[in-house]
Order: structure tokens, then C-alpha cells, then sequence
């Protein structure tokens, strides 16, 4: 079984916490203010969520391969 680039194995780890990230924020937001998130939050949440899918892959500790 052939492994991923260790770089593409952090940005799918970073797409999955960003998502988890925006769905948490959008429901703790509705939960509290009694509105729907949309549009403000998840515009903002879609804005943010490719700058913080980078930074998170980029700043992840790298596996080297043997």
C-alpha cells in the first residue's frame, strides 16, 4: 500500500479539524444568539477556512520517510 505525501496527509488531517472548526462556531453561535449563522458567520467561516487549512498543514510537524 503506497503512503501519501506526508504534506498532503496534514492538509486532509487540517480539512477535517477546519471543518469540524466551522460546524462548532456556526452551532455554538445559533445555540447562543437564538439566529441563524447565515450569512455573517459562514461567510466569514468560508473565508477562513482556506487560510486556516494552509496554516495548519504548513505549521504540522513533518514525518520524514526511511
Amino acid at each position: 500500500m503506497s503512503r501519501l505525501d506526508p504534506l498532503l496527509e496534514e492538509f486532509v488531517i487540517a480539512l477535517g479539524l477546519m471543518s469540524t472548526l466551522a460546524v462548532v462556531v456556526a452551532a455554538i453561535y445559533w445555540w447562543v444568539t437564538g439566529q441563524s449563522p447565515w450569512p455573517y458567520v459562514v461567510i466569514a467561516e468560508v473565508g477562513a477556512f482556506g487560510w486556516g487549512t494552509a496554516m495548519l498543514a504548513l505549521a504540522s510537524p513533518r514525518n520524514r520517510r526511511r
